[in-house]
């Protein structure tokens, strides 16, 4: 039975008999400005930012799939769930009013919903929903649970009607034509119930219950009224009254502990644990209407959400002792708390809060600190600063401050995948935020975060050392912060104005003190830019919003313009100053002003007496300006569609080469401000509230390939002229096409037209040339934008070819009977300087018998072997010629056959010893005449024939 080769086997076949084809052209959109993914209202945003979220009711599924009640401003939705740990939500089909979410602990697709009259079911996660009704003539249900018994259903309510008339009801929900059946709690309120994780054995249901004057936890075990009450007496062992409670909460050793733990609101608040026969209340002074835990009895860790704020209380040894979160969740409350299942090991949890900046909260250090990461009451109107990571190619980590009713400091960890908000204005003593700034270190050993704002009424510092997650109290500054550098994760800069002068002071403590101000002209100041090796040379930049320009090179201390005698403003506007990477060797420095049509200047410290305007577009408002760690200048333009003017070359000497880079931006975009991390940039589109990045993969040169640097013999003679001389580099990221130039002299300062182009390639072909010339070719990307010239690469063309090489005379091809000393002799060629000459006894030169080549090469036209070859023997021979730079093609190869040994009259002459092989020189071997691109070839055939050969093997063991 014959089979047929699989379709994808002959595509390989085919694939490896045909040429490989390397494309050269790069994805036209990887050199463009694309947009930063930022947290986003709605549907579209997964539900990042809800305005109205008003997040109540978090229920965690068996797996780890969150619910909760949420209604954003606008809509009728209600009930949303994640299935990523509260990072993105999604609405289901349920748009009622929630009292209390329950999901089944046996299938996380079933869940069960009370609007506060009826019960609803849904098996497929919120999609579809069963109404089961409730008992008729209830009052208003308060609490919902489920217990299961041989994996069937049972669907408890308690309910309330805040005059003791309540009652707690069941529902088998296998046999759902029973109907409810009443408890028979008795004259009580019901304000929270759970079926006993043993339900299946001991069918036990608690309930808290009152009867507006005492509290009890109350049992039952299947029976109609028949239960059992612990009274809940407060810190002084009294009775109280409560008009809400938690969930009720179990160790997972219920069966052996018998302890249970519920919050309560009334009274003294506070947690209480319950034991068969008795109850006492835990140290902890707040209403509660949410607590969870994990653990056995004698490890238990708890959460409790407050009832009247936003505020999260935790416990690690058993509800003895218990801690308010030092930054707690965003909100009011009432705040409801869950627990991810590996709570005891990863510390994470999760928290809904409602009212103004309600969100859902997450934890990842077991309750302490909490950060926003969905369903957000805020929204994002103005981005204000944005700080990025020195160590950003490892950790992807940023932090933006934006604007939307409050200020909020978010941080990405993931290059703007996901962000989460790690601070906030709405927090107390926290009046409003405008920078944010990070250690030149961070990253490196540091994960210090600076924060400034107003507290209480005043300018201070915030500062995190631990990636944002908390921050210490605010500190207070001596003046109002407006501008500002860090030098390190102590020692900060800060420009102010008072109102006469400009003012410079730094803290080197982290705002625990403060130094001298030092007045720095008479206007605001607007930048202030530290050299690139500040802790050695102590070198300041400032620019203020006047057109001035001061340094210091004592850290501060004082400052001069610059130029130094300057008595007006040398240039105009706010001005942004920034220093050349290489400040330290040309003492360079750059301004930009965002005077409408002034520019870039550059000035250099020591030597220049007066700003150089080096870039003036036509009519740009220049708002800052930064130089890249590789050397490129760039600057923001904030004018409609004026993005960035870009630079490769700002230290020129003559007036450097400007770029304005637009592409990839929306129309009407007006950029400020700007963020570098070596070829990245990040700028602000105010226009459309959009973070936008650059990946300027151009401001990095080409990288040669062939011929390689001062290769010799070079092409083919035809005619008198070199011909197939190939030019290829490797391809730039984000080019689509390159510019190439090739010249006799280095400077490319006059280069015929034939001997430059433009190609989407990355290879050129250019004309014919000289023989034996040096000739130097570079090559740069120029769309979308410009890349450094490459390198400067020289080859050599041939002497000459197999036409041209030297012509073989003596012995004389096919020549017998030649002296085992042979005079070679061959022709002259024009420029050759000595000759090189291979004999051996193979066609292939693979044993040379006499290697004459680099310094062993020959300097005449003749020569008489120096060894004494074999008789009787076929010998092979070449020739070419060379000089200092190249060498022409290897001659045509000649043989010839020695003399038979001579005889002797009664014996045969001895025959001379065969001679030895000659040790080669220590020059480097000859080059094979076999091209670099037949060598490639030949190697990957040879691989295909050998892949072929194994696939052919496959398929025949298959086919047997």
């Amino acid at each position: 039975m014959s089979k047929t080769i699989p379709l994808t086997a002959a595509i390989l076949l085919l694939s490896l008999l045909s040429p490989i084809a390397t494309p050269a052209i790069a994805a036209p959109d990887d050199v463009k400005w694309s947009r930063v993914n930022l947290p986003t209202e709605g549907k579209r945003g997964d539900w990042m930012l809800a305005s109205g979220s008003d997040v109540k009711h978090l229920t965690a599924a068996i797996d780890g799939t969150l619910y909760c009640y949420a209604n954003p401003t606008g809509t009728s939705y209600t009930l949303f769930k994640s299935t990523d740990d509260g990072y993105s939500w999604e609405y289901t089909d349920y748009d009622q009013a929630i009292v209390a979410i329950v999901v089944s602990a046996i299938d996380d697709d079933i869940l069960y919903v009370t609007d506060g009259s009826d019960v609803y079911k849904s098996e497929d996660g919120g999609a579809e929903w069963e109404d089961m009704g409730s008992p008729a003539g209830i009052d208003p249900i308060t609490s919902l649970d489920v217990g299961y018994n041989d994996d069937e259903p049972y669907v408890f309510i308690g309910t309330a009607d805040g005059a003791t008339g309540g009652g707690v009801y069941y529902l088998h929900d296998v046999f759902f034509g029973e109907g409810w059946t009443d408890l028979d709690v008795g004259n009580y309120d019901v304000y929270s119930i759970a079926s006993s994780p043993d339900f299946a054995s001991d069918f036990q249901t608690t309930s808290v219950i009152t009867d507006n004057v005492r509290t009890y936890a109350a049992h039952n075990y299947g029976f109609p009224g028949e239960w059992t009450r612990v009274e809940l007496l407060d810190g002084n062992g009294a009775s109280f009254a409560i008009t809400a409670a938690s969930n009720i909460s179990f160790p997972s050793d219920f069966d052996q502990a018998q302890i249970l733990f519920v919050g309560v609101v009334g009274g003294d608040g506070g947690i209480y644990q319950v034991e068969e026969n008795n109850s006492h209340r835990l140290d902890i002074d707040a209403d509660i209407i949410s607590l969870d835990m994990v653990g056995n009895w004698g490890n238990l860790q708890f959460l409790a959400g407050d009832n009247d704020d936003a505020k999260v209380w935790y416990s690690t040894d058993d509800g003895d002792s218990w801690d308010e979160a030092d930054k707690a969740p965003s909100g009011n409350g009432p705040t409801y708390v869950a627990m991810a299942d590996d709570f005891a090991h990863s510390g994470k949890a999760y928290a809904a809060t409602s009212g103004d900046d309600s969100a859902l909260s997450h934890t990842i250090d077991g309750g302490d600190t909490w950060n926003q990461i969905g369903l957000i009451d805020t929204a994002i109107t103005t981005i204000l600063d944005l700080a990025i990571s020195p160590d950003y190619s490892r950790d992807d980590s940023m932090f933006m401050l934006t604007w939307g009713g409050e200020h909020s400091l978010w941080r990405s960890l993931n290059d703007g995948a996901r962000w989460e908000r790690v601070f906030t204005s709405s927090l107390p003593v926290v009046d409003s935020l405008s920078m944010v700034e990070l250690s030149p270190h961070y990253g490196n050993g540091s994960e210090v975060v600076f924060l400034a704002g107003v507290s209480n009424g005043n300018p201070a510092i915030w500062k995190s050392s631990d990636e944002g997650q908390s921050f210490g109290s605010p500190r207070d500054t001596p003046y109002s912060i407006d501008t500002w550098a860090v030098a390190d994760d102590t020692t900060l800069f800060m420009g102010s104005f008072d109102g006469t002068d400009g003012l410079v002071y730094q803290t080197t403590n982290s705002g625990l003190s403060y130094s001298t101000l030092v007045e720095v002209g008479s206007q605001a100041l607007n930048s202030i830019a530290l050299s690139p090796n500040h802790e050695q040379d102590k070198t300041v930049l400032v620019g203020n919003t006047n057109g001035w320009v001061y340094w210091s090179d004592d850290d501060g201390a004082s400052f001069e313009p610059l130029p130094p005698d300057a008595t007006s403003a040398p240039l105009t506007g706010s001005i942004s100053v920034t220093f050349d990477p290489q400040f330290s060797s040309n003492s360079t420095v750059y301004a930009a002003s965002d005077t409408q049509g002034e520019g870039i200047y550059r000035f250099i410290i020591d030597s220049s007496t007066e700003w150089e305007n080096i870039d003036s577009p036509t009519d740009a408002t220049l708002e800052q300006v930064a130089v890249s760690a590789e050397g490129t200048l760039y600057a923001t333009n904030s004018d409609v569609d004026g993005g960035i003017e870009r630079s490769l070359n700002p230290t020129y000497s003559l007036r450097p080469t400007f770029e304005t880079v637009t592409r990839g931006l929306d129309d009407g975009a007006t950029l400020t401000k700007l963020w570098l991390y070596h070829d990245r940039l990040w700028a602000i589109d105010t226009a459309n509230t959009k973070l936008m990045t650059f990946t300027d993969s151009l401001s990095l040169p080409v990288a040669l390939t062939s011929p390689t640097d001062k290769a010799p013999g070079i092409g083919i003679i035809t005619d008198n002229n070199i011909g197939n001389v190939g030019l290829d580099w490797e391809t730039l990221s984000g080019a689509t096409s390159y510019e190439w130039q090739l010249d006799d002299d280095t400077d490319f300062s006059d280069v015929p037209s034939e001997f430059e182009g433009e190609t989407e390639a990355s290879s050129a072909q250019p004309p014919e040339l000289e023989p034996a010339t040096t000739y130097y070719w570079r090559v740069r990307a120029n769309e979308p934008v410009l890349s450094p010239w490459s390198d400067k690469w020289s080859f050599t063309t041939a002497l000459g070819t197999e036409a041209f090489a030297p012509q073989l005379l003596s012995p004389e091809a096919g020549a017998t009977e030649v002296s085992p000393r042979p005079l070679f002799q061959w022709g002259a060629t024009a420029g050759a300087d000595s000759y090189e000459l291979i004999v051996s006894t193979d066609s292939y030169f693979g044993n040379p018998i006499v290697l004459k080549t680099g310094d062993y090469a020959l300097p005449g036209t003749a020569w008489e072997c120096s060894i004494t070859l074999n008789y009787d023997t076929t010998y092979y021979w070449k020739i070419r010629a060379i000089n200092s730079d190249t060498y022409s093609a290897w001659s045509a190869v000649s043989a010839f056959t020695t003399e038979s040994p001579p005889l002797q009259v009664g014996s045969l002459i001895e025959q001379p010893p065969s001679p030895q092989p000659p040790t080669p020189p220590s020059s480097t071997l000859p080059q094979s005449t076999t091209p670099d691109w037949m060598k490639y070839l030949l190697g990957a055939l040879l691989a295909a024939v050998v892949l072929l050969a194994a696939i052919v093997l496959v398929l025949v063991r298959r086919i047997r």
